[in-house]
């Protein structure tokens, strides 16, 4: 099945970005320099389709969808956006039939994704996992208390660790709230990962949150926060755990912030080799981060960008060498691209951006609107 793209122009003007990505000048953020706007074209999916995730194997962009009729989920591959293609599904338990896309990560041309759907008396995810190729992917149908069950909380990702697929989430935990949560898989099987006398735990006076997974070698990182409990003061310390494998051990790294006090939680995290990379957000401002051999640092000089309430900042993507964030702002989106030590901006595709990839010298985006509609977009970069 093939796709056209549509021409949508969505460049957002000169003025609007400036006005998004220069506000304030609070230590270790300041104005970006504009560069030549990207045109935004609109990717239409087939059959009224919906975008929800996106990943990329050596050749191909995957795109996770929704779509109208049942079975509800989609996948398509292709090497443009003209070519794209349905990947041959095989939902087997009843919520797989329903499910939306909540993270595809690839290995070669191996695809491995968790999805999820609301049921059940409370209305709590139903999560499915699902295994396979560019050819055909199936649903590998887990027990019930696998994902789900008393304790279970919510999943928040899928990557790779060397070659096994590794997913994140949370659990109660043995002393309070919920512990950071990890699976791995033997066969078709996933088991859950103790966490309990692990940097992953939380305790009363710490509890850890976790909202992104990615590769790091044979090993993996995960970026979230700490919320630190005292008497009369609540603190949100940004953090990230580094493991030198699938099932372990875990290191907490503790990650600097502008000023000495508020709130700071990474929300997206990407690695090159040993060197990651995390955007989050620091008192309602982009925050990024360094993670490698070296002490971690906050990256300085990055423009002054304005995350709306409630935003989150996806991972960030590698182009020509360069550092890539798409950052959610008011109006819409704006692209940071980082040279060395400096950073340009332009302006970024209309909505609230969810998931970004690259393709050659393309950047891809799934925005969001205010009702929850979905659109996929690119973008050539030069």
């Amino acid at each position: 099945m093939s796709v056209r793209a549509g021409l949508v122009g969505a460049v957002v003007g000169s003025a609007v970005l400036l006005g998004a990505c220069t506000q304030g000048t609070e230590e270790g953020r300041s104005p970006a320099p504009a560069v030549a706007q990207l045109t935004w074209e609109r990717v239409a999916l087939p059959g009224s389709l919906a975008p929800e995730t996106l990943a990329t194997t050596t050749d191909l962009v995957v795109v996770g969808a929704h779509g109208p009729g049942r079975p509800r989920p989609h996948l398509l591959v292709g090497p443009d956006a003209t070519t794209l293609r349905e990947v041959a599904l095989t939902p087997r338990s009843p919520y797989a039939f329903e499910a939306h896309w909540f993270g595809i990560t690839t290995h070669g041309d191996r695809i491995d994704a968790i999805a999820g759907a609301r049921g059940g008396a409370h209305g709590n995810y139903r999560w499915s996992t699902w295994s396979g190729d560019t050819k055909g992917v199936a649903e590998q149908e887990q027990p019930f208390g696998v994902f789900g069950s008393y304790g279970a909380g919510d999943l928040a990702g899928i990557a790779y660790a060397g070659d096994a697929p590794v997913v994140l989430g949370a659990w109660q935990s043995q002393q309070t709230g919920m512990d950071v949560a990890t699976w791995t898989r033997t066969g078709n099987r996933w088991a859950r990962v103790p966490s309990t006398g692990t940097p992953l735990a939380s305790t009363a006076q710490e509890l850890a949150d976790a909202r992104v997974v990615t590769s790091r070698g044979d090993g993996m990182l995960l970026g979230g926060s700490v919320t630190h409990l005292a008497p009369g003061a609540v603190e949100v310390e940004p953090v990230a755990w580094s493991a030198p494998g699938p099932s372990g051990p875990w290191a907490r790294v503790g990650l600097p912030r502008t000023g000495d006090s508020g709130t700071a939680e990474v929300q997206g995290a990407r690695c090159t080799g040993d060197r990651c990379l995390l955007t989050g957000v620091t008192d309602g401002h982009l925050s990024v981060w360094q993670v490698d051999a070296g002490t971690p640092r906050e990256l300085t000089g990055i423009p002054a960008v304005e995350i709306p309430e409630n935003g989150s900042v996806p991972s960030p993507v590698t182009l020509a060498g360069n550092d890539v964030v798409v950052a959610p702002t008011a109006s819409g989106s704006t692209v940071l691209r980082r040279n060395g030590e400096s950073w340009t901006s332009t302006g970024g595709p209309s909505g609230t951006p969810t998931s970004v990839v690259t393709h050659g010298d393309e950047l891809w985006v799934v925005t969001s609107d205010d009702s929850g509609a979905t659109t996929l977009w690119r973008a050539r970069v030069a």
